[in-house]
């Protein structure tokens, strides 16, 4: 796992980020660009989950903050409990769960084996159209989008993929996510899988959303607000 601090300069408040699969610096970026003055909590944003191992020295630092709030997106959502985390209050899983790899709660394991086997170039192309809804949002995409490579990404994937298999193997997280935020549209994580994923936790589905969400929550403000009904 990579992790990197967007904002530290000695917050009470810790937001943590983790970002979807095959992603880097520039959708966190986006959304701090975004979000006004006067927010208030330092910013620590995750991505890259070959390994789900968050450092010692990061966890002793997020350990320090006196309020620790989560927002994970996507894959993000099964990797954010899998990093070794505690105190974390309130969590926000968007267009995620936390068995992403399922016929009930997640994506298909043949429509995953698919994705991985025939991940090249064009497909990477097809792929990100898919997840944004459409041509016009995936122009605007192509902005944020990573610059990280095919065999990079498909890599990650793979390692997803083993690592989401022997899931059973591990100790659950000490923490929940409270919050579901759910794509109507998303055709990568379905809203019914969704739906069903987060069954007994708060739940905000937005019927035209599509997989890619941060094109209606454009700022870390706009998606803590999913947190506060």
């Amino acid at each position: 796992m990579i992790t990197r601090w967007i904002e530290r300069k000695g917050h009470e408040r810790l937001l943590i980020f983790f970002n979807g699969w095959g992603m880097d610096s520039g959708i966190a970026g986006f959304l701090q660009s975004n979000t006004t003055a006067g927010f208030g909590h330092d910013i620590l944003h995750c991505y890259d989950y070959r390994s789900t191992a968050m450092s010692a020295d990061v966890l002793d630092a997020v350990a320090g903050y006196g309020e620790r709030t989560l927002i994970a997106w996507s894959f993000g959502v099964w990797a954010a409990s899998r990093a070794g985390l505690e105190g974390i209050g309130r969590a926000l899983a968007v267009n995620g769960t936390l068995h992403p790899v399922s016929d009930e709660e997640g994506i298909p394991p043949e429509m995953f084996r698919v994705t991985l086997e025939r991940y090249d170039e064009e497909n990477r192309r097809r792929f990100m159209r898919r997840m944004c809804g459409g041509t016009d949002p995936f122009r605007q995409f192509l902005g944020i989008a990573p610059e990280r490579g095919v065999d990079d990404q498909r890599a990650e994937l793979a390692a997803l993929l083993q690592n989401v298999l022997q899931n059973g193997k591990d100790e659950p997280p000490s923490w929940s996510f409270t919050h579901a935020l759910i794509g109507g549209r998303d055709l990568i994580f379905s809203a019914a899988a969704q739906g069903f994923a987060w069954r007994g936790i708060k739940q905000k589905t937005v019927n035209g959303m599509p997989h890619f969400p941060f094109f209606e929550f454009s700022n870390w403000q706009e998606l803590c607000t999913c947190m506060e009904e």
